[in-house]
């Protein structure tokens, strides 16, 4: 079996259901859990800077950061989502990064397949600027566009030497098994030169089966919460992955 990394997201992505409100006691329990695990990347929360009521792993700062820093073994890595929807121009990200750079591995941002022209105008002066940092994609609603095989030569050509890792996600839970395969046995025809991740959400109780078929055909990084909290249906659950 190839190996493989576990991105637990579970603040992140079940922050849906609490505003992402955690108590202080419980955050500490997660972050002494989860450096006992073999789980390579912590995505705490969102970076954002938008005036509404969501919790502190929404609006993540350095106390928080540096909280789980702390915690967390040296090898774990911490990512922030972005929600590319809040972004309007580079100043937006740049401020995001600059206030919290000196605690973060990577950031992620989630985004549609047809957006990437503009991502990619924003991302790239900041990829030179913070060279430490990784950048990396969420390509939104798979099951879409999953058997456009232009639109996927496309997207690999344009996100090429451009960011760390691409994972595919599918958004709304819609996939089945035999899809998955099918999708990712296709990508293996492509040349990338990033690494492949996945993404699934529970509508139909396959986001684990769907995450284990990726993972036997390349996928480098999975993406899992624990109890497989959050949005919707919600994930795959990291303590079954982990089993």
């Amino acid at each position: 079996m190839k190996k493989f990394e576990i991105l637990d997201c579970t603040f992140r992505d079940g922050g849906y259901y609490t505003n992402w409100n955690f108590a202080q006691n419980l955050a500490e329990e997660y972050f002494r859990t989860v450096a006992k695990l073999p789980i390579s990347i912590v995505e705490l929360g969102y970076l954002s800077n938008s005036n509404d009521l969501n919790g502190p792993f929404y609006h993540m700062n350095k106390n928080l950061l540096s909280k789980a820093k702390e915690i967390l073994r040296k090898n774990q890595k911490i990512y922030g989502m972005v929600n590319f929807k809040e972004i309007k121009k580079i100043k937006d990200l740049d401020i995001l990064l600059k206030e919290n750079i000196k605690f973060l591995d990577g950031i992620r941002l989630a985004v549609s397949p047809y957006k990437l022209d503009t991502l990619i105008k924003i991302i790239n002066p900041l990829v030179k600027k913070y060279k430490k940092i990784s950048f990396n994609v969420n390509l939104m609603y798979l099951s879409k566009w999953k058997d456009d095989e232009i639109l996927l030569k496309k997207t690999i050509s344009k996100l090429s030497h451009k960011v760390n890792t691409v994972s595919f996600v599918d958004s709304y839970g819609a996939l089945l098994p035999s899809e998955v395969d099918s999708f990712f046995k296709k990508l293996k025809n492509f040349t990338t030169n990033f690494k492949i991740g996945c993404h699934f959400h529970n509508n139909c109780g396959l986001a684990l089966a769907n995450t284990l078929q990726a993972q036997e055909l390349g996928c480098d990084v999975v993406d899992s919460t624990f109890k497989g909290m959050g949005r919707g249906a919600g994930n795959a659950e990291t303590e079954l992955l982990l089993a």
